[in-house]
């Protein structure tokens, strides 16, 4: 056994406990807190809404799909 081993028992190191802390994350810009969603796609309708977003500035999918549920988006251009 280690040193580090010999300090703490299973799951009671300090670097443990930090990854357990919930953590905030990101300020929505829409001032709401965001739930976690799932869909289900085709690793080739995926890699285009990838593709999608960033032709229209967009951080990520999510971002993108919030945008169209919003209507910010309203005119998808595929270039």
């Amino acid at each position: 056994m280690n040193e580090a081993s010999d300090k703490y028992s299973q799951g009671q190191h300090p670097n443990s406990l930090a990854n357990l802390t919930y953590h905030q994350g990101r300020k929505s810009e829409y001032g709401t807190k965001k739930k976690t969603r799932g869909v289900t796609l085709t690793d080739e309708g995926w890699e285009h809404l990838k593709f999608l977003a960033n032709q229209h500035g967009c951080s990520s999918v999510s971002d993108f799909l919030e945008k169209i549920g919003r209507g910010v988006i309203v005119e998808i251009q595929n270039t």
